[in-house]
């Protein structure tokens, strides 16, 4: 798939337009101005940040609001397309899922929650739909994830969504104490994935 085609009309916001990504506990949906207390306060707490080097340090309620921003610039260029997280019992904004493109046909995978979201299993809902949004609205072939060696929680998400560990890298962060030890993954969206003892949640566009 090229580039330009992600401009062009037919996926420019991604191709949902004003529709959101539904999940059996969860919504996701563009990442709105509205969102930008609950993206600074999430966002800005320091054991989330240790988890994730996309967050901006500082994060502030205004770089939160700039953050918003970008995404919507680089969603209409076809360069990154970033989710808001809601709970649909209360409506509560729980976290952030994302995709970021790096060459034609493969993207990479991003997400972080809320701490009081932790251990629900809303990391699994959350990435099943966005790994169904990669798939069947962007058309892609690969994506890829790349999560910090000791954050075991992540790496069985991702495992029971179908990703394998592809290699261990080190990387430089220098804002979350320098260099930092990763462990990449990769799915192939052009195979069914292997068994799991995880219970993948498809998610579905509306």
């Amino acid at each position: 798939m090229k580039n330009n085609a992600l401009r062009g009309d037919g996926l420019i916001a991604g191709g949902l337009g004003t529709r959101s990504l539904f999940t059996p506990r969860l919504t996701l949906r563009w990442i709105a101005q509205g969102d930008a207390e609950k993206l600074s306060e999430f966002g800005g707490d320091p054991l989330v940040q240790q988890k994730t080097e996309t967050i901006p340090f500082p994060f502030d309620v205004p770089a939160a609001h700039q953050w918003i921003d970008e995404a919507e610039a680089l969603r209409v260029r076809g360069v990154a397309y970033r989710f808001a997280i809601e709970e649909k019992a209360s409506g509560g904004f729980v976290g952030v899922a994302a995709l970021m493109m790096l060459r034609d046909g493969t993207a990479e995978l991003g997400y972080w929650l809320g701490r009081p979201y932790w251990g629900q299993g809303f990391g699994r809902e959350a990435v099943a739909a966005t790994v169904a949004f990669g798939k069947d609205i962007l058309r892609l072939c690969t994506l890829q994830a790349i999560v910090y060696a000791e954050n075991t929680a992540s790496v069985a998400v991702l495992r029971g969504q179908g990703f394998s560990e592809a290699t261990y890298e080190t990387i430089n962060v220098p804002e979350r104490g320098g260099a930092r030890l990763v462990r990449r993954f990769e799915r192939d969206l052009r195979s069914k994935p292997k068994p799991s003892n995880v219970v993948p949640i498809a998610g579905r566009v509306a």
